[in-house]
């Protein structure tokens, strides 16, 4: 689930105090689809009411399906308000709140500020690559913690004072990780996390980070939010000094540097703190933004079941290893093999085959990206038919009947089990007959018997 996603669920006066952040809404917009964002852009500079029967012509009947999913999305993201019109029609409006931000981003040079007064030198703010590799090998870290591979949380850096990212208790809260300290372990939930791609893993944290930075910290959810957005908005590399923040923003800056977002430096006896591309996630509106300037494909599948890996990453590696068997690892190569036993242990696990082969495929290298199907049907099929094994035995609490007073009592019982859909298995064979039912239907078999005896 992401931003927009978690958006919609929050009370509609959380969501009016979150649409006086221009960032939030230029967010919400970037999220839209094309439709809705061109109704929005329709609306935007009308202050009264449309009524719905103008709404109604804005779409051939061709197109209805398409304008009524547009105008649903914006009605569960509150952007569509209900009024009457001057002629006491039904008419519709856009959010005030929201209306009277985006106006002022669409006719004002809005965006996140890259022309600060003052600048580090040039030569000390870091390069492309060195922030790309600060942002993984932060991210990276604590996603192998999550794991289990290293037993160290992603280090905060001692330019940055605040207090230490709880990132144990955003795990737990968020569900991925259950257990006391030494004995912590990755949930099936972690499991499933670990294939998702970068933006919906950066959200699931994020989210559980702004719950508890209201409960701890006591900041409010509008603060933390527009700052984290206002990041997503700025060009990688863009810097700004640590203490021309507010207190607040420093403490946040502190936290998701340690995460990745952030990459913090020295210029001119301050610190300044440089966004990198795991920030532009925070506004992308889609998981497809996420990978911008990030890693390229990496993975080949064969027919023969062989994974082919060319990465140097310790976490893909790892995320490999979780449903394949490996069988080398080179500098720059891992081969592994779809197997049964490494595929049904995955299953085991909480991930499913359709995760399995929606990870190949996400992944999937760029001499083999352009190739229908990425992943070849023989290993697709056959991992979900492996999963299909894993299903066609179900266990279900049972309890067993058996010396029946008489065979119309045996009789009439299995009747009476079929009528509640608790009936599992008889055998009139035996004795005066036997039967199994569910266990939920216990009560009210007992009672039944107890009432023909």
């Amino acid at each position: 689930m992401d931003f927009v996603f978690w958006l919609e669920a929050l009370p509609a006066a959380t969501v009016g105090k979150l649409y006086g952040s221009q960032w939030a809404c230029q967010a919400v917009l970037r999220s839209l689809p094309p439709l809705a964002k061109q109704y929005v852009a329709r609306m935007l500079f009308v202050d009264t009411p449309i009524p719905s029967r103008i709404i109604q012509l804005w779409a051939t009947a061709a197109a209805a399906s398409k304008h009524l999913a547009a105008l649903e999305r914006l009605k569960r993201l509150q952007l569509l308000v209900s009024a009457p019109t001057s002629s006491k029609e039904q008419g519709y409006s856009l959010h005030p709140a929201f209306r009277e931000q985006l106006q002022g981003a669409v006719t004002t040079r809005a965006g996140a500020s890259d022309d600060n007064a003052e600048r580090p030198d040039a030569s000390d703010v870091p390069s492309r690559p060195q922030l790309s590799d600060y942002a993984q090998d932060q991210w990276e870290t604590m996603l192998l913690y999550l794991v289990g591979t290293v037993d160290r949380l992603p280090p905060a850096s001692p330019l940055l004072k605040g207090t230490r990212l709880p990132v144990d208790s955003i795990l737990e809260g968020a569900g991925l990780m259950a257990g006391q300290k030494r004995e912590r372990r990755i949930t099936d939930a972690g499991f499933q996390f670990l294939l998702l791609d970068t933006y919906s893993q950066l959200w699931r944290l994020l989210r559980e980070y702004i719950a508890s930075g209201e409960e701890v910290s006591g900041a409010p959810l509008g603060a933390i939010l527009n700052f984290l957005l206002q990041l997503g908005f700025r060009k990688v590399g863009s810097a700004f000094r640590v203490d021309a923040l507010s207190a607040v923003e420093r403490t946040i800056a502190a936290d998701v540097a340690q995460l990745g977002l952030l990459m913090p430096f020295m210029s001119g006896g301050n610190v300044w703190v440089a966004t990198t591309r795991l920030a532009l996630a925070l506004a992308a509106g889609g998981a497809g933004q996420a990978k911008r300037d990030g890693n390229e494909g990496f993975i080949v599948v064969e027919t023969n079941y062989r994974v082919y890996a060319y990465t140097t990453s310790q976490l893909q590696t790892a995320i490999l290893r979780l449903f394949t068997r490996c069988e080398c690892i080179l500098p720059n190569l891992f081969v592994g093999v779809l197997t049964r036993e490494s595929v049904v242990g995955a299953l085991a696990s909480g991930l499913s085959a359709d995760q399995i082969v929606g990870y190949l495929r996400q992944h999937a290298h760029p001499h083999v990206a352009a190739r229908s199907p990425v992943v070849p049907e023989v290993v697709a099929d056959q991992v979900r038919l492996w999963q299909a094994d894993t299903q066609r035995v179900r266990h279900d609490r049972a309890v067993l009947y058996d010396d029946f007073p008489a065979k119309e009592v045996f009789v009439k019982s299995c009747q009476k089990a079929r009528e509640l859909g608790a009936w599992l298995w008889e055998d009139a064979k035996a004795g005066m007959g036997r039967l199994a039912v569910l266990e939920s239907g216990h009560d009210k078999m007992r009672e039944y018997i107890r009432s023909i005896k």
